[in-house]
This record gives C-alpha cells, structure tokens and sequence, in this order.
C-alpha cells in the first residue's frame, strides 16, 4: 500500500477521534459514578489487560503483559500496576505452575469496575451507531476487530 494513500489519512483523523470521544466521555461517565478520591480512572486500561490476559487463557498475567498490552514501558507498567493493587482493584497471586513466579488477577472490585466501563462504552457506542442497520454494525465489528487484530501485529515505523 501506498504510504501517501488518503485513506490512511482519514482512517487516523478518525482513530484520533475515536479515542478522544471515548476517553472524555465514557470514562467522564465513570467518574461521576464514584467520588474522585475512591477511582483512578487512568487505571482503567490496567484492568482491562488484566482482564484480556485472563480470558486469553495465556500462562497468567504478569506486569510485563501488562505493559505490553496497554503499550507502556515495564517501569511505568510496573507503577500503574502499584497503583491499581493498592485501590484494591488488582492483586499479585503466586502462579499455579510456578510458586516463585507471580501472577497478576482483577479483584471483585476491579471486575466491578471494568463491567462498570464496558457498559459505559458499549452504551456510548451503541447511542452512536443506533441509526445503522444490522449488517453495517456487524461490518464495523468484523472490519474494526479485524483492523486491531493486524494493528497488535504491526511493528512501529
């Protein structure tokens, strides 16, 4: 593909957007649920790695899948991971294969709060699409999820 093809330029204009859109008003929804001093909301993609990488069925989830997930260097992953522990949203369990290793899992609370920002996405998103057919809606979700799939397996430039 051409690097001066203009659809690469729209389809990042669009992702740009996308991302904006998402985090201003779908986590700005979360935050009026709970007090600002009991969520993080910059924690949130910390949970959802953990999460992903439990249901993924990998060998468990450790700090550095973490950071390879929410794209962040292991110290700072290592931070958010801190932080997120001591809210009380994620917690460190000794692997079931490998007791020196340790595995990272979502706590009630942070299962909670991850349900809590899938609905709140999944509500902004639906409120966005409502008007699509079916079959639009059911390309956008094979083409999107397509689209991250090949993404995760792109090296940077």
């Amino acid at each position: 593909m051409a690097m001066n093809d203009p659809s690469l330029a729209l389809i990042e204009h669009a992702l740009g957007r996308l991302r904006r859109n998402q985090t201003r008003r779908s986590l700005g929804k979360i935050a009026e649920q709970h007090p600002p001093a009991q969520v993080d909301l910059s924690l949130i993609p910390v949970l959802y790695a953990v999460e992903e990488g439990a249901e993924a069925g990998t060998e468990g989830v450790t700090v550095g899948l973490v950071a390879e997930r929410i794209g962040l260097d292991p110290s700072r992953a290592s931070r958010m991971v801190g932080s997120a522990i001591q809210a009380g949203y994620v917690e460190r369990v000794a692997s079931q294969t490998d007791g020196r290793r340790i595995q990272l899992r979502l706590t009630d609370a942070g299962a909670k709060l991850a349900e809590e920002a899938h609905k709140f996405r999944q509500a902004f998103l639906g409120q966005a699409i409502a008007h699509w057919s079916e079959h639009d809606r059911t390309e956008l979700a094979r083409l999107f999820s397509r689209f991250t799939e090949d993404l995760s397996k792109t090296d940077p430039c």
